[in-house]
């Protein structure tokens, strides 16, 4: 059994070109966009990635630098707490100024200078202690009701040491502080007066380190108070007023190009955090600047297989036309050569057969047409002789005239089944007289056969009956006249003799998908393989030595006469099921008029 190949029977239908744009469209334009699409969506992805992860390194390094700030400065606050020999010196109430002062040159003028460095951009201790004078790193702590912020801070907290931010109204240097407040409280001996030491950062320092990375990211400081203290703009001397934290928006937060960062977990930076955003303007830059390579990239793998394809098409599709156009004239019995470059392709291979093809044919056309016309001319005088013989079996004009006497002789003697039957005899015999062409409408063709089975149901009685099958519209068709009759004629004598009870003639005419189908069939006996295809092979020999089967071999040769070799004889048969015998004919050759009901002509 012979395999077929996984195809698709829809792309038969398409037409060469279409198929080459879907080729195109399909294989070439589509995986070129998914792709290009496909890495333009992985290269944001990346940035993004890339991005993230930049953004989260550079907001924990500024955030350690910042922490490392507020370490050291715990670190001095804690290293002035643990001084006792300041404590003994603050907690002193001294009879005069001049007194303090003489302690100040002696001890306190550089006690506390030797605590400043780079990050620390002043170091105070502030003492309630009125006999002191407030000058330099020594305080007097105001008055109640004048509790400076970054007290009642560390008042607030439970810790001895707070981190603040705050304005401070110094006379001599007013501005923005952030500061490490500690309470001085290690020594319960020298607890006269409440001691507090306070550390100011430089925020020039903290300025510089949230401004490193300002072309990318730009940083806030937020306080405990939800308060942002420094964002990279403030100078040095840190003018200006601190003001609220903007709530980051939740479309910042999942966009991935904003981060919060606690500052640490320990009590004096509780609340205190690091916010860093990403400068979006540079994240578009590289988008935009990916988007340009991946759609260069994309114009550039697009055009140059377009046009590829483009020239391979035209080559081939400009010669398969040139091909297709000369195969229609050849329907057309035009047999020209196609005068164009071949070429060592398939293509223009299938170009030299054709043109051998036509050659030949051409050739064969003036070698051997008169002799055909001739070889046909006898054939068709034979053909017609047979017929002659077989009609001048059934219609000499004296037995019309004989029954048309027997039918008058019936009538008077009231012989009415005689009458019937004689009477369609005669309607038969004129039938055959007064045709002379040899295409007859089915109708009246079945009409014929409907009163020949009447006559041999007569002949036989009651045992057989015959039925019609015949489609509305197949009525006016023209089909050779004489070509169902021996079928019938086959069928009665062939076919149900021999056959007991129940014998049944069906005839049928209906379309199929070739035409009109006209069949005869019995339920007699049947016939084994072996014997119906000597049955074929006897209908379409030339001759048959006993004479056998004549009615089908002149019913085969008329139809080849009328259609060619376009008409097929169907002839099928089973033991003890039937025989069904008869022919198809091709739409394109039957004939009714100009009539648009025809079924194979609906979707025309």
């Amino acid at each position: 059994m012979k395999r077929r190949g996984f195809a698709l029977p829809a792309l038969n239908d398409l037409p060469l070109k279409r198929k080459f744009l879907l080729i195109y469209l399909l294989c070439v334009l589509l995986p070129i966009m998914s792709i290009n699409l496909f890495f333009y969506e992985r290269t944001s992805a990346d940035i993004e990635l890339r991005e993230q992860e930049n953004l989260r390194r550079s907001v924990e390094r500024a955030g350690g630098e910042l922490l490392g700030m507020i370490d050291e400065s715990v670190a001095l606050s804690r290293s002035i707490a643990s001084d006792d020999s300041l404590y003994e010196a603050l907690d002193r109430t001294y009879a005069s100024p001049a007194d303090y002062y003489a302690v100040y040159d002696d001890f306190l003028r550089d006690k506390l200078t030797r605590y400043m460095s780079a990050n620390i951009a002043d170091v105070r201790v502030y003492t309630a202690n009125d006999s002191i004078q407030t000058g330099s790193n020594y305080r007097v702590v105001p008055g109640e009701g004048e509790v400076p912020e970054w007290i009642a801070a560390l008042g607030a907290s439970s810790s001895a040491i707070a981190a603040a931010a705050y304005l401070d109204d110094d006379f001599y240097k007013p501005g923005r502080r952030i500061s490490i407040a500690g309470r001085m409280d290690l020594y319960p001996s020298y607890s006269g007066y409440a001691k507090y030491s306070r550390v100011d950062l430089d925020l020039g320092r903290i300025s510089s380190i949230l401004n490193r990375e300002s072309g990318s990211v730009r940083f806030r400081l937020v306080d405990d108070r939800g308060r942002v203290v420094a964002d990279g703009l403030g100078g040095r001397d840190g003018e200006g007023a601190f003001y609220a934290n903007p709530e980051l928006t939740p479309e910042q937060l999942s966009s991935g190009f904003a981060l919060e960062r606690p500052l640490g977990s320990l009590n004096y930076v509780r609340g205190w955090k690091l916010v860093g955003i990403a400068d979006t303007r540079y994240i578009d830059g590289l988008m935009n600047e990916s988007l340009r390579s991946i759609l260069g990239l994309g114009i550039v793998s697009t055009i140059v297989p377009s046009l590829l394809i483009f020239f391979v098409f035209r080559s081939y599709h400009a010669r398969i036309k040139r091909l297709s156009r000369h195969m229609e004239q050849v329907r057309s019995e035009r047999f020209d050569l196609i005068d164009i470059p071949e070429g060592r392709d398939e293509i223009g291979g299938l170009i030299r057969a054709f043109n051998l093809m036509t050659g030949r044919i051409r050739s064969l056309i003036n070698d051997v047409y008169k002799l055909e016309i001739r070889q046909k001319n006898l054939e068709l005088d034979r053909v017609r002789t047979e017929l002659a013989m077989l009609q001048s079996q059934v219609n000499p004009h004296f037995l019309f005239n004989t029954l048309n006497a027997v039918l008058v002789v019936c009538t008077r003697n009231g012989y009415k089944e005689v009458t019937v039957i004689v009477k369609n005899l005669s309607l038969l015999m004129r039938q055959l007289l007064s045709r002379p062409d040899d295409l007859v409408p089915l109708e009246e063709e079945l009409q014929f056969i409907r009163m020949y089975l009447e006559i041999e149901k007569f002949r036989f009685g009651d045992r057989f009956d015959y039925a019609f099958e015949v489609e509305p519209w197949t009525a006016g068709l023209r089909i050779p006249r004489m070509s169902l009759q021996p079928l019938v004629e086959n069928a009665c004598k062939h076919g149900l003799q021999g056959w007991k009870s129940g014998r049944l003639i069906t005839i049928s005419a209906r379309a199929t998908g070739e035409g009109l189908g006209v069949f005869v069939r019995d339920n007699g006996v049947g016939m084994s393989e072996r014997k119906l295809g000597e049955v074929n092979d006897l209908m379409r020999a030339e001759s048959s030595a006993d004479g056998a089967n004549v009615g089908l071999r002149n019913v085969h040769r008329r139809l080849e006469l009328f259609y060619r070799r376009d008409v097929r004889l169907v002839l099928r048969s089973r033991i003890e099921e039937g025989t069904e015998a008869g022919f198809v004919i091709p739409s394109f050759w039957l004939t009714r008029g100009e009539d648009e009901t025809y079924p194979w002509n609906k979707e025309a």
